[in-house]
């Protein structure tokens, strides 16, 4: 029996300025710290209550590491 591990990096702001994309990029960049699987670059899944920042949704739309998350599909999983 195989498992599917997925690794994510995520950002959740609970502030009312929206989220941006840049800082989650950053983090993805910084060196795995020790025992950490190196393998597929990790996913981008900011959560947000005051929506999104800069275009984020349209950059989702053209990513595929990209998954947005609001308050709406948070509670609804829509």
């Amino acid at each position: 029996m195989s498992t599917a591990t997925e690794t994510a990096i995520g950002e959740a702001k609970g502030t009312l300025t929206p989220v941006g994309l840049p800082r989650l990029e950053h983090l993805r960049g910084l060196p795995p710290g020790p025992g950490a699987r190196v393998g597929a670059l990790p996913g981008l899944p900011p959560f947000a209550r005051s929506g999104f920042a800069g275009g984020l949704r349209r950059e989702a739309d053209r990513r595929g590491d990209v998954e947005p998350v609001d308050l709406h599909r948070m509670y609804r999983g829509e």
